[in-house]
């Protein structure tokens, strides 16, 4: 790990420290390239995996030595420099140098943007007692005021606000899950797994409010009070909002870059302008199975991207595309997912009983368009390869 001033032009630079970050960079020595690599992080921290954040870290099962994402001593042997805790400020496309908030001037041949997104706030919502899970740091200020008896209303039940929900119920909480959708996991899962799931939290202790809109929200001496558009309040030591994410595209926007709900990027992450990529949670390409530019938030997706835009800079041929793939653990069940459904279109799900959970096909246009496996890994890998595929006749 190095902030070394010494770095001041190097073949690529990459501008981000996550999982499409760190991958990049890997992709970029796998690919041959011998040219001096960086990578800029935001954060003091060394590069970390994400998906533990509202789960292992956050019940206290795993640390933050043991989601590191590669060993110190791995950066220096493959020659990448980590320069943390001095995020870019600006790019200068045309000249090709980027300079940190420190001041320091880097010039490249390549940048790559992976700077991932950044939680959704809700305004009226912020400062003590107010939280969400985008970040180590998060995780760590919601695990310290987390303990048994205290209220918790999680506003979202997403993915990650879910996994959170069930993390501070093990700890003890009292969890609220606020959701103005009719289900939980809405438009991301189908009916059947997401009343069988949402099943599990009730089951669990977890209250789950649908079509839950907060009207207003008011400071407490304790914490805080939310007032439902139904009139109902609701009081709570901590609030955590898990209302989706919103791709980081400031110093894109600034440096001229076309952006559109992230960074957009071509088939080879290429942006507008030139030697400049973008990959991961930051970046939207276009979706040929919602006929539309889109961004995906899946560590899969900042790992194939990473390496696309790692051949495309060392001049090779880049990966087979892959359906993208995403997973969740709650309450003690693992989803996978595979594929994309268009919202657009009419969607057919068909519920198949598995030896440990279940499996569910879900198929757009006469074609299967994406699978979803409950503790069923094995059906799940059968299964991938068929997206795509027409539906049988039977």
């Amino acid at each position: 790990m190095e902030s070394s001033s010494r770095v001041r032009h190097v073949h690529t630079a990459i501008i981000g420290a996550g999982h499409a970050g760190v991958e990049c960079a890997w992709a970029l020595r796998a690919a041959g390239v011998e040219g001096d690599v960086a990578l800029f992080g935001a954060e003091a921290h060394a590069p970390y995996e994400r998906p533990p954040l509202s789960k292992a870290l956050l019940t206290g099962a795993t640390s933050a030595e043991r989601i590191a994402l590669r060993a110190d001593s791995a950066y220096e042997k493959s020659r990448v420099v980590v320069v943390a805790g001095d995020p870019v400020a600006s790019i200068d496309t045309a000249a090709h140098t980027l300079t940190t908030r420190s001041g320091r001037v880097v010039g490249y041949e390549h940048c790559v943007l992976a700077t991932g997104a950044s939680a959704r706030p809700i305004a009226e919502v912020a400062g003590e007692q107010a939280y969400s899970v985008r970040g180590l740091d998060d995780a760590h200020r919601l695990r310290q005021a987390l303990r048994p008896g205290v209220r918790l209303l999680v506003v979202g039940a997403g993915y990650l606000g879910l996994e959170a929900a069930c993390s501070a119920r093990k700890l003890g909480a009292q969890v609220v899950v606020l959701e103005q959708g009719g289900n939980v996991m809405a438009g991301k899962v189908s009916e059947p797994t997401a009343t069988r799931i949402g099943a599990l939290h009730r089951e669990a202790g977890i209250e789950i409010r649908h079509g839950a809109a907060v009207a207003r929200w008011e400071r407490t001496a304790t914490g805080w009070r939310a007032h439902l558009a139904d009139g109902t309040a609701l009081d709570a030591d901590l609030v955590l909002v898990s209302i989706g994410a919103i791709a980081e595209t400031a110093l894109a926007e600034a440096a001229g870059l076309i952006c559109l709900d992230g960074v957009v990027v071509d088939e080879c992450c290429r942006t507008s302008a030139p030697d400049v990529y973008a990959i991961g949670d930051c970046a939207s390409a276009f979706r040929g199975e919602l006929q539309r530019h889109a961004r995906i938030e899946s560590v899969q997706n900042a790992l194939m991207q990473a390496r696309t835009a790692a051949a495309a800079i060392a001049g090779k041929s880049p990966p087979a595309p892959r359906p993208p793939t995403f997973w969740s653990e709650q309450q003690g069940r693992r989803l996978q997912m595979a594929g994309l459904v268009n919202p657009a279109e009419a969607c057919r799900d068909v519920l198949l009983p598995t030896a440990k959970g279940w499996l569910v096909e879900r198929y757009q246009q006469g074609r299967l368009a994406a699978i979803e496996a409950v503790d069923s890994p094995v059906e799940f890998i059968k299964s991938v390869p068929r997206i795509g595929s027409p539906e049988s006749a039977s």
